[in-house]
């Protein structure tokens, strides 16, 4: 009931397409008052897809982070709202990162949404998979060639008239001819502007500001498809 209550207070004022669900235990997993949320906002609707399984303080933290950050991003940047986004994973009882042992993961407690596609009115479809910037690997360096000794020793053929005294042969000393300096390193080329990689970095980053813990790509293996 305290659940309850609080899922009240915290929607209060959310415009949300959601279901209400009966409490979920699962061992250690579960959630009081967890809710399926169908879509976010009204203008324009956000569709969940599939709809997601979460407690009302996420879905709170979904519609402040649409309004405030995807949204304004989208229209400033793409010239269309977003009105979809795939959930690659709510409520989920498992163990951090699929675990067969370790800490509980957010997941486990429907207190946590994977998002990993913005689907936009204009129909432009951004997957964070394919939008995060990618590193860009510089090509590798030239060869080197081989060191030669600064000075070389030529041996001359014996003289047929020579002073007396003198050797049999002669050993003379040449100089090397002088090497070119050693080219710089590649340098790998900066990555060319792009808007769908810079709207997903920045939708990423203002997330922090609605949640307590957000995780992308840069995290680990386990979120290069996804933001948690």
């Amino acid at each position: 009931a305290a659940a309850k209550a609080a899922c009240e207070t915290a929607l209060k004022g959310v415009a949300l397409e959601y279901e209400e669900l009966e409490p979920i235990k699962q061992g250690l997993c579960g959630a009081p008052a967890p809710i399926l949320v169908k879509s976010i906002g009204s203008d324009p609707k956000v569709t969940i897809v599939p709809a997601a399984t979460v407690t009302c303080s996420v879905a709170h933290g979904l519609a402040a982070w649409l309004e405030k950050s995807v949204q304004p991003e989208a229209k400033a940047r793409f010239g269309s709202p977003v009105i979809g986004m795939h959930n690659a994973a709510s409520y989920t009882c498992r163990n951090r990162n699929g675990a067969a042992v370790g800490l509980l993961s957010e997941h486990a407690l429907a207190n946590a949404f994977d998002v990993s596609e913005f689907v936009f009115a204009s129909g432009l479809r951004i997957t964070v998979t394919e939008a995060w910037p990618k590193m860009v690997t510089p090509p590798p360096p030239a060869p080197t060639p081989p060191a030669k000794d600064a000075e070389t020793e030529t041996a001359a053929a014996p003289s047929t008239s020579k002073p007396s005294g003198a050797n049999s042969s002669e050993v003379t000393k040449a100089k090397a001819p002088a090497e070119a300096p050693p080219s710089p390193p590649p340098v790998a080329e900066e990555p060319k502007p792009d808007p769908t990689s810079s709207f997903v970095r920045k939708v990423h980053a203002d997330a922090c500001t609605a949640f307590g813990t957000v995780l992308g790509p840069d995290a680990d293996a386990a979120h290069k498809t996804h933001f948690h």
